[in-house]
């Protein structure tokens, strides 16, 4: 009898041991909704669970040290330093109208120092850019068409006076009306021609040549405000305009 209850309770022990489950009761609903079937499953999860977060970028907090800072900026895209940025000009675009150096470096730099991602700022830059290009052309077009319509055959006549006492300015002068636009302004075309009529001499005024031949005094290019525009081409046109604003100090 002793041997029969001792195999009854060895047998009792071995299935409650197979039957028991590796989970407790609280854990239960969390084991079914998961699928696991043994602690294995569980552990392989954790490790999948590991590798997901390991590529996930953390945050930085205000305890952050500025090497925590730098690396999540880093991370999401801020280059490893501010001349990692690039500002590319609208083509065309005349060396006078490109951001002074000084500002180009402040702007790097204030970027830089908030993370801001280099695609970010290069889209929105040069975005910038070529919007105020595309705005001081339109501008020149607009102002050209208004005023051929009201000086009609005169356009070129007139237009030659302002060019002239524009050439009389301080180069200052010139160069804001060219960032600016007002020099293809119809108002200050006007003014110019009023002014020129004023203060030019008859021969300035009439154009006549002073025996420089096709390049003397009396030629005077088209864009008078604008000689970056001159800086490339090889037609006659340009090469004159080139020797004409070089003859005066301009640097190309």
């Amino acid at each position: 009898m002793a041997d029969e209850a001792q195999g009854d309770l060895l047998t009792e022990a071995s299935q409650t041991e197979t039957t028991s489950p590796w989970f407790s009761e609280e854990n239960a609903e969390v084991v079914k909704r998961c699928g696991w079937k043994s602690a294995d499953d569980v552990i392989k999860g954790y490790r999948g669970l590991e590798k997901d977060y390991s590529g996930r970028v953390k945050m930085p907090s205000p305890e952050s040290s500025a090497e925590e800072v730098r690396a999540f900026y880093q991370k999401t895209g801020c280059p490893e330093n501010p001349d990692g940025y690039e500002i590319k000009y609208p083509e065309g675009m005349p060396e006078v109208l490109c951001l002074p150096d000084e500002i180009v470096t402040t702007i790097k730099q204030s970027a830089f120092d908030t993370g801001v991602n280099k695609l970010a700022f290069e889209t929105t830059l040069n975005a910038v850019m070529q919007g105020q290009w595309d705005m001081l052309v339109r501008g020149r077009e607009v102002g050209e068409r208004a005023l051929k319509e009201e000086l009609g055959g005169k356009y070129d006549a007139e237009l030659a006076i302002a060019r002239r006492f524009c050439e009389t300015c301080s180069d200052e002068f010139r160069t804001l009306l060219e960032k600016t636009g007002l020099g293809n302004n119809p108002i200050f075309v006007k003014e110019f021609v009023a002014k020129g009529k004023q203060t030019l001499s008859d021969t300035l005024v009439r154009g006549k040549p002073s025996g420089g031949g096709e390049e003397g005094e009396g030629y005077v290019p088209k864009n008078l405000n604008s000689p970056g525009m001159y800086a490339t081409g090889e037609d006659e046109e340009s090469k004159k305009a080139r020797a004409y604003f070089e003859s005066r100090g301009h640097k190309y």
